[in-house]
């Protein structure tokens, strides 16, 4: 059981299929966000020293715990939001890893 104190999005991108000119695939025309999911996140880093060419930057890594469903978890970005609904930010998944003993899903970003 987690303790919620935000929720997570995953990013659901609709494919706009091949160019029958090229043959590559076309940029997804369509990005839209799944409903909020539950979750319970802390950061693992985070200061805001990142500087390149004189432009300050933030570095941040968060943990995000959430219920496992029985699904396996196979978005590649999400967006974290506080109890608030405020939007923490936008998230490349780098890392999932299910915690059988728990019944809970660890996602690294």
């Amino acid at each position: 059981m987690i303790i919620a104190n935000g929720t997570i999005e995953t990013k659901v991108k609709t494919a706009a299929g091949i160019d029958p000119e090229t043959g590559y695939p076309v940029r997804p025309s369509d990005v839209a966000w799944s409903g909020p999911i539950p979750c319970q996140y802390s950061a693992n880093k985070y200061n805001r020293l990142g500087k390149v060419d004189g432009e300050h930057f933030t570095i941040a890594e968060y943990q995000i715990l959430i219920e496992d469903d029985g699904r396996p978890f196979e978005a590649e970005q999400i967006r974290l939001k506080d109890r608030a609904g405020n939007l923490v930010g936008e998230y490349s998944v780098m890392q999932v890893e299910p915690l059988d003993a728990v019944c809970e899903i660890k996602i690294i970003v």
